[in-house]
């Protein structure tokens, strides 16, 4: 298990010290992929591919925003 954290921290250290080109990026998926937008863009975007994918994205939505609130409690 401490090597599987070990790696973590080592792909966290490699993607906050990579190339500048990668920080609009990374600003890009931060703003646009936060939980609150799951309910306004990707939600509506499942809903139109298929209805059973759109269910399953709310439902990880909503157990992902119960768990952090918990977590943090």
């Amino acid at each position: 298990m401490d090597a599987l954290h070990e790696a973590g921290i080592r792909v966290a250290v490699a993607l906050q010290a990579g190339p500048p080109w990668l920080e609009q990026f990374w600003l890009f998926l931060t703003s646009h992929l936060d939980p609150n937008s799951i309910y306004t863009i990707c939600f509506p975007l499942a809903r139109g591919l298929d209805d059973h994918v759109s269910v399953m994205v709310l439902w990880i939505a909503l157990v992902a925003e119960w768990l952090n609130v918990v977590l943090k409690w």
